[in-house]
This record gives structure tokens, sequence and C-alpha cells, in this order.
């Protein structure tokens, strides 16, 4: 599918030549999702979910390290294709996609990109993650400011904030490791900045839901870990209408409340 839609001077809407692995995976873990909540018609949804699984590990997948790319846009000769983004770590989708498709690929893809999530969270104390990270021979570190997006993208900022959603309701240990180092950040903030250096500094003066949304959900999921102060500041998301925030704040805030992709 399309990364983006527009409509233009012709009064057309217009889709992108180029998809985006992370709206890849959210898609085939909804029709996933949809197979459940439909029985009648699983077996559409599951045979379109694989296709999906499959065009991910054709067009968006890093052979060599084992990884995904951030889209179909990144080829083999891209400078682009030794770049991860952090969010497209998807424990629980990665295992539904092995289950749907008996293809021990999204296994590798799981242990790998958690692995280069691990690197990332042992550079520095604050276990924050960058939105981009760079892997080479079999390592991860975070990408330069500009690498892909912009400025932001060695920081834990607009594409990170979604971590802690993508791992909450993984059993491997390796990302209840990686999970609980950031909790444990989040839970010395007063607020929960929109933005951060991996030293934990705040780098942005204002309160986003796309942020605080995905620390509300992991604290939900993880009430036993001691973070019910956490999950109690978060809140706040629900008291924001839904009608006044920008779509992202409203996309993880809505799936925060509906209980993450994997449900």
């Amino acid at each position: 599918m399309s990364w983006q839609q527009q409509y233009n001077k012709s009064q057309k809407w217009v889709g992108s030549d180029q998809s985006a692995t992370d709206g890849d995976l959210y898609i085939a873990q909804s029709l996933l999702t949809a197979a459940k909540t439909w029985p009648q018609s699983a077996s559409n949804y599951r045979n379109l979910a694989k296709k999906i699984a499959d065009d991910i590990l054709k067009y968006e997948y890093n052979q060599k390290d084992k990884f995904l790319t951030t889209g179909s846009w990144v080829t083999k000769s891209s400078d682009y294709y030794q770049i991860m983004r952090t969010s497209d770590v998807m424990p629980s989708v990665f295992d539904n996609l092995h289950e749907v498709t008996k293809d021990s690929t999204w296994h590798t893809v799981n242990t790998n990109m958690l692995q280069y999530l691990s690197d990332l969270s042992a550079r520095n104390q604050s276990g924050l993650l960058p939105d981009f990270a760079v892997v080479s021979h079999s390592k991860a570190k975070p990408a330069k400011a500009n690498s892909v997006a912009g400025a932001n993208d060695g920081d834990y900022s607009a594409n990170a904030c979604r971590v802690p959603m993508m791992l909450a309701d993984s059993s491997d240990k390796q990302a209840k490791k990686v999970l609980t180092k950031l909790m444990n950040f989040f839970k010395k903030q007063s607020t929960i900045s929109a933005g951060y250096t991996l030293k934990g500094n705040s780098s942005n003066s204002q309160t986003m839901a796309s942020f605080n949304a995905p620390i509300y959900y992991a604290a939900s999921v993880n009430h036993d870990y001691g973070y019910d102060i956490l999950f109690k500041n978060q809140k706040i998301i629900l008291s924001d209408s839904m009608a006044d925030l920008h779509y992202y704040d409203a996309t993880l805030t809505v799936l925060s409340i509906l209980g993450g992709l994997n449900d």
C-alpha cells in the first residue's frame, strides 16, 4: 500500500509509488485481527495477510543483516539499505506472521531486530532509543541527524516514541529488558516530553499524545512491574478530544485504548 495519498491540483487522490514497512506491518496485523473478529471470512483475511507478509520479505528486507528496511523504496544499492527504524521492531506481530506464513524468516527477523534494539539500549544509561539506527557488522548504532527524515533521526522522537507499545505485550526476554529500561527512565520523569536526546535530556518543551499513549499502553499491560503512577499520569490522553488531536496523536491514542496492535 502507498505510504501516503495526496490530493493534487486536478482534484484527484494520488498514491505514492512506494510503501513504508511500519504501515505494511500494521496492515498485515489488522488483517489477522479481522480474521479473528469475522471468522466467516477468516481464510480471505489470512490469505491477504500472507501476501503482504511475503511482499515485506521480498521488498523490505535486508538479506545480509537480516532486518527490515524502512520501505520498498530502499534498494541494495541505496545508502538507506543499512538503516533500521526502531519502531518497526514488533515481536508479537512477527510471531503472528510466522504463525500464518510458516516462514522461519520471521523468527530470524524477530531475533535480529531485537538484538539491534538491545545494542542501542546498552549504549546509554537512559535506555532511550533513536528513531533510526545504522546496522553494520551485526551491530546497531544511532543514525546521525538528517540521515533519513530530519534533525531528530538519532533522538528518541516521533518514530521511537512507538517502541514501548511495540514491545509491551511481548514475552521475549530481550524485549522485556529493553522495555523495562525505557519504562524505568520514564518513571523518573515528572512529565513526558515530546522528544529526548539519548542521554535523557528533553529536546521539546511540549507534551504530545503520541509520546504519552505508547507509555500508557505499556504501563497498563505491565501493571505488575510498579508502573501504577506512570500509568495514572499518562491517563491524561483520555481527557483530550480526538477531534482536536493531530492524526498521529489520535491514532496512537486509539490503539493504546483498544489494546495495541496485537488485539
